[in-house]
């Protein structure tokens, strides 16, 4: 996926998935994908525990099996350790990169997630994975039908299982998980913030910002998207929102609010 937009700030998100399996996979026939040998496997386990041991490109090429240079490849630890995010972008020019997104399970091939789905990117903001760790909820960011400058956002769901991307709630993006692990969370164009069911529905109102659609500030086509809700505690959830012309110059709206799952 070759994107456009300025590049600081981007929030590039890669998803690598480290969980253990009820069942062994069959054997690969010759020619059919193959995991990625023991030994790194081993690595990626240590970069996951340490910030002082990351994978050098050539692991990541390894790994993902891109073999042309990387500008950056990195790792960062998920979900208590069971997951972790890789950030792997491959080309840059001007003022765009390339960037991809896979998945890894142990005993598995490598698994590409699709960039993007009818006209719309799914690969450049949040990224989350459900408890079970058999899909990806992720943004998806496309201009309206008539592609006049009216931008829609909705999630979709990515089935690990197949790389099916499907939508499954309009009208919001940013997607966090819950601290329990019952509700994704998302934000409207308002950046009020919404939960859903891991089993999906139609979205119920947790919190309303006050603000209009166009007072808050992001930029589709440089995949800034409104910040994700995160958690402080079990208790409290923290939204932040910027602001375009906010009051008394305001461009930035941070509120620590209860949560109750």
């Amino acid at each position: 996926m070759r994107s456009s937009g300025p590049v600081v700030g981007r929030r590039w998100m890669f998803l690598l998935l480290f969980a253990s399996s009820a069942r062994a996979s069959p054997p690969a026939t010759d020619g059919a994908p193959k995991p990625p040998p023991a030994e790194l496997q081993q690595r990626v386990a240590q970069a996951m525990k340490s910030d002082e041991e990351p994978l050098s490109r050539e692991e990541c090429q390894a790994l993902t099996g891109h073999a042309r240079p990387l500008e950056e490849c990195s790792l960062t630890a998920v979900a208590g350790g069971k997951a972790a995010l890789l950030q792997l972008t491959t080309e840059c020019g001007g003022d765009s990169c390339d960037v991809q997104v896979f998945v890894y399970r142990p005993g598995q091939p490598v698994l590409r997630l699709p960039d993007s789905s009818k006209g719309g990117s799914l690969t450049g903001g949040h990224l989350v994975m459900t408890p079970s760790l058999e899909h990806v909820i992720t943004d998806w960011v496309g201009l309206g039908p008539r592609d006049m400058g009216d931008w829609r956002v909705e999630l979709y769901r990515i089935e690990l299982r197949t790389g099916k991307a499907s939508p499954w709630v309009k009208g919001c993006f940013s997607p966090a998980l819950s601290p329990g692990g019952r509700w994704i969370l998302c934000r409207n164009r308002r950046g009020d913030v919404l939960k859903v069911p891991l089993t999906g529905g139609t979205p119920t109102l947790v919190h309303r910002g006050g603000l209009s659609a166009e007072q808050v500030s992001w930029t589709p086509y440089a995949y800034l998207y409104p910040d994700a809700v995160t958690f402080p505690s079990p208790g409290r959830m923290r939204v932040t929102t910027s602001v375009v012309a906010g009051e008394d110059g305001e461009t930035q709206r941070t509120q620590e609010l209860p949560w109750r799952e």
